[in-house]
């Protein structure tokens, strides 16, 4: 049997708790064990429900890990909302934004050595749900700039960018800061990181501001 340890993860429960705990302690698993050497027996135990209850809340393997990213985009729209209401600066509120999106990711699997096969199978598996996630978390992050254009924060995008490009160029940035090997399983380093391209585009978009100020 597969040994779990048991995840602070501060989620919001469901109706039926064994759904979640299903989730969970399939990503427990899949982090430490990899998703082929996994089976429905060891999330069963390790859940510490029957093989059955399983299959009741899911067909088979690939449902339960594609209820994971369910999970995880419910986190990072949960974290993407504290970020947003968050005090502070400008900076600081981008910073809470990318940290949501690319640190949730970092917490849960930076130090696995399965990573790899997790990736090959979350594109597999769920190619069209994560670019639809993709595709809201950049939709966020430019409503936020837009509200920060309104406040007069920021002015627009630099010469030649759209709001939509700076997002565009911000996450593949912050994501890319995974595959850096002066990163890797360096949580301190990682905010580093993402405030300073926070601060990078913060302040091109301030520059543009003054410019238009100026004019």
């Amino acid at each position: 049997m597969k040994k779990v340890h048991k995840r602070s993860v501060g989620t919001k429960q469901s109706s039926s708790p064994k759904p979640n705990a299903i989730v969970l302690a399939a990503l427990e698993l899949f982090t430490r064990y990899g998703y082929r050497k996994t089976s429905i027996d060891d999330i069963a135990n390790a859940a510490q429900v029957a093989k059955r209850t399983v299959y009741l809340h899911f067909e088979n393997k690939a449902a339960v890990f594609l209820a994971i990213l369910e999970y995880l985009g419910d986190q990072v729209r949960q974290r993407c909302t504290a970020a947003e209401h968050a005090g502070g600066t400008a900076v600081g509120r981008l910073t809470g934004l990318l940290d949501a999106y690319v640190g949730t990711g970092f917490e849960l699997f930076s130090k696995s050595e399965h990573m790899p096969e997790l990736e090959e199978t979350f594109s597999k598996l769920a190619r069209t749900k994560i670019c639809d996630l993709n595709t809201e978390y950049e939709g966020r992050l430019a409503a936020f700039l837009r509200s920060l254009q309104k406040t007069g924060e920021i002015g627009g995008a630099p010469q030649g960018l759209t709001v939509e490009k700076v997002v565009h160029l911000l996450v593949r940035a912050a994501q890319g800061s995974k595959h850096d090997p002066d990163l890797q399983g360096d949580r301190k380093a990682l905010d580093r990181r993402l405030h300073e391209l926070a601060t990078l585009a913060i302040a091109a978009m301030q520059k543009q501001s003054r410019l238009a100020s100026s004019d």
